[in-house]
């Protein structure tokens, strides 16, 4: 019998202790349920950007989603020209869009694709290979006979690995040095020469057909 009592008691315990907890947490998700919506747990959304809209001029309007330019309904891809009486062309790094209209008056307009800003206008295709050109620049305007002096400069439209060299101005005549270089990789260049006429020497770079301009060193 003791047993038994026991038992029943243990049981009244449990439930009663059951019922309490449940007592318990209802008061707080009845005021989590109750809470205002600016005050609970915010649910992460993913906003699209808006569009941008492009306005090229003779009715034509460019739509940009998600940083891509769209014509007639296809995107236009970084490097890709389109020229179907309406001429555009996305730059290869797909930040600039050049477009042209016809009957328009500077040719090339320039938008920026991920604001639809203009930025301007240019004469020239945007396509257009770059003219060979060459710039000079000695690391000294005045050296001793035979000390060694460094000319650097910039190649534009000459490939990587052209050969440069310096040309000295002698009796009224242009003479090829023993001294050369390449162009790197960044169209960059940068050569050694050592000059043993004294007085004011005339120099210029040469690579193929493209001189660069002339700058004079003296030599003591």
């Amino acid at each position: 019998m003791r047993t038994t009592t026991h038992r029943r008691s243990a049981l009244r315990t449990a439930a009663v202790s059951a019922v309490v907890g449940t007592a318990l947490l209802a008061p707080a998700a009845a005021a989590l349920a109750s809470a205002p919506a600016a005050e609970r747990p915010a649910a992460v959304r993913s906003v699209a950007a808006k569009p941008v809209k492009i306005d090229i001029g003779a009715g034509v309007t460019i739509t940009v989603k998600d940083g891509k330019p769209y014509y007639n309904g296809k995107v236009v891809k970084p490097g890709q020209t389109v020229d179907d009486g309406i001429y555009l062309h996305l730059s290869t790094d797909g930040k600039r869009l050049y477009s042209k209209t016809q009957g328009g008056g500077t040719p090339y307009a320039i938008w920026d694709v991920a604001t639809g800003k203009s930025l301007g206008t240019q004469k020239n295709s945007p396509t257009a290979a770059a003219k060979p050109a060459l710039t000079a620049t000695p690391s000294a305007n005045s050296v001793r006979a035979w000390q060694e002096l460094r000319v650097s400069g910039k190649a534009t439209g000459i490939k990587a690995g052209t050969k440069v060299g310096v040309q000295q101005k002698q009796r009224g005549a242009w003479k090829t040095l023993p001294a050369s270089t390449t162009v790197n990789k960044s169209g960059a260049y940068s050569l050694r020469v050592k000059l043993g006429l004294k007085g004011k020497s005339e120099l210029r770079m040469k690579s193929g057909s493209t001189l660069s301009p002339v700058f004079t060193v003296t030599v003591r």
